[in-house]
């Protein structure tokens, strides 16, 4: 009996050890089963993973490319906005040109330049401010500006051969402007001695320049001269056939009128200064930290002054003599609303007669420079024709008032119109066509002319009128600079107006070529 016992004790322990197995087994089959749907979850969760992170990629993949072409297409269609870019891009080069001094060259009382004689500050003017560092391109395009004052008197009918050149169309054209260049390389020579032999070795407490030591050492005792009139202006030649060549790019592939714009720069980076001065002069107790009431208004009207320039001068610029004019045949208007203008400025000559005035009254200055300092001609000139002398004020005068009459005529271009008029077949009313509308057209740019010559006189008179009461020559501000900034101004936004009203119109029109490509419409059914 307990054998038996026994026996069933071994099976049933048997059977407990069968069933310890089988439950390990299924244990680890479900755990098999559960670890494998784990990793298929872990590999589907991972595939989605990879294709969102895929899906991202290629989402910003296309916007980076949606951008880039929108850009490009943009950039492709705004040529004004790239030449706006270019222009600005030749000014900053300009501008960095104008701070690098000449080598082996030493500046003496740099900020003293508006104290130097006119025939210097004539030059720095139109040169476009180079000459405050007797920079690489310290003479600008002063001899560029002198050689096309001469060619424009020589086109006038007072030189027949010339003015038939200018007639002559594309090929006088080239000729002229073979023949400016050529007076402009004679120009640059003259003036690049001339200012060269004025700045070396200035007098006590004025502008100039002075050669450091190195110049002797590299040239030899007579380093200087060497230097001085051979190299030196071999150098500012160059610099202003450079500065020349900014201007062109300006002109062919920027906007605006590369010649005015560089004197523009050149002028507009001087006005920091110039105000710096202005309220250091005009308020001495602001380096004592006590300002005084009666000081700060004497600047507040200096501004006030300088405003008041710069709005007359606006007012003068845009204003205009519309003349009525008619058209035979169908573009006859049927009533005074619908006529058409002749606009004849207010100011015909521009600037052009007070700059050429004051360079023909620095031709005595300029002499006086190849001259001996101690003689008599140099003294007589600098104590009779600086501007702010009575002898020299008064030619001013007169030179202006007589170039602003001629050079008024000579910019009209009346003869042109005439011509014009009789070939379009166009009139103006109650005036008959030919020699009877040439003298009406020029009669009212005689008047014009005749009323602009004071008011050019009275700006540019300004600044020397301001030096004979006192005032400093670096702060005395004239009509002649603001001209220059205003009508620069003015001429440059309305050629990027036009240029823009030109470029919509080319996309107005390509729109319109692209719908008819996708549409098929006709041209006449496209309205836009």
């Amino acid at each position: 009996m307990a054998k038996k016992n026994k026996k069933d004790l071994n099976k049933e322990n048997a059977l407990l050890n069968e069933n310890d197995a089988l439950q390990k087994d299924l244990n680890f089959e479900t755990n098999s089963e559960s670890l494998n749907v784990q990793n298929v979850k872990q590999e589907e969760q991972i595939e989605e993973f990879d294709a969102k992170k895929t899906e991202r990629k290629l989402s910003i993949n296309k916007f980076f490319n949606e951008k880039t072409k929108a850009w490009q297409d943009w950039w492709a269609n705004h040529s004004l906005f790239k030449k706006i870019l270019f222009t600005l891009l030749i000014l900053t080069l300009f501008i960095a040109a104008g701070t690098i001094t000449i080598p082996g060259v030493n500046l003496v009382n740099k900020n003293q330049i508006s104290q130097q004689s006119d025939f210097v500050a004539i030059l720095n003017l139109v040169g476009g401010g180079g000459l405050r560092n007797f920079s690489i391109v310290a003479l600008g395009i002063s001899p560029f500006i002198s050689a096309s004052l001469v060619m424009m008197i020589l086109q006038t009918k007072a030189f027949p051969a010339i003015h038939r050149l200018s007639q002559s169309g594309p090929q006088g054209r080239i000729k002229i402007n073979f023949i400016t260049y050529f007076l402009t390389i004679i120009f640059s020579i003259f003036q690049a001695f001339l200012i060269t032999k004025a700045l070396v070795n200035p007098k006590s407490g004025g502008f100039g320049i002075t050669f450091a030591s190195s110049v002797t050492k590299a040239f030899g005792a007579n380093g200087n001269v060497v230097y001085g009139y051979f190299i030196l202006p071999v150098i500012l030649i160059a610099g202003s056939f450079f500065a020349l060549f900014l201007s062109e790019q300006i002109t062919n592939k920027g906007v605006g009128n590369g010649t005015s714009l560089l004197i523009f720069i050149g002028i507009a980076n001087s006005l920091i200064p110039t105000f710096r001065s202005a309220f250091s002069f005009l308020v001495p107790s602001a380096a004592k930290h006590a300002i005084l009431v009666k000081q700060l208004i004497n600047f507040i009207i200096y501004l006030l002054g300088y405003m008041l320039t710069i709005l007359i001068v606006i007012i003068f610029t845009i204003a205009e003599r519309r003349v009525p004019i008619q058209q035979v045949g169908a573009g006859l208007s049927k009533s005074e609303k619908e006529l058409s203008f002749l606009p004849i400025k207010a100011n015909p000559a521009g600037i052009m007669s007070i700059i050429f005035a004051l360079m023909i009254l620095s031709v005595p200055t300029m002499i006086a420079n190849l001259t001996d300092q101690g003689s008599k001609y140099y003294y007589w000139v600098y104590a009779n024709f600086q501007l702010t002398k009575p002898l020299a004020f008064f030619l001013f005068i007169l030179i202006t008032f007589g170039l602003t009459i001629l050079m008024g005529i000579q910019q009209s271009r009346i003869d042109k119109i005439s011509e014009d008029f009789a070939k379009s077949s166009t009139f103006i009313p109650g005036i008959r066509p030919g020699d009877q509308t040439e003298d009406y057209l020029l009669n009212i740019v005689l008047r014009l002319s005749f009323f602009s010559s004071f008011y050019l006189i009275i700006l540019g008179a300004m600044q020397y009128v301001q030096q004979m009461f006192g005032m400093p020559a670096n702060i005395a501000f004239g009509g002649t600079t603001i001209m220059i900034l205003v009508s620069t101004a003015y001429e440059t936004i309305e050629q990027i107006k036009a240029r823009y009203k030109s470029q919509e119109l080319a996309r107005k029109r390509r729109n319109i070529r692209e719908l008819k490509e996708v549409y098929g419409e006709e041209e006449e059914d496209l309205i836009w």
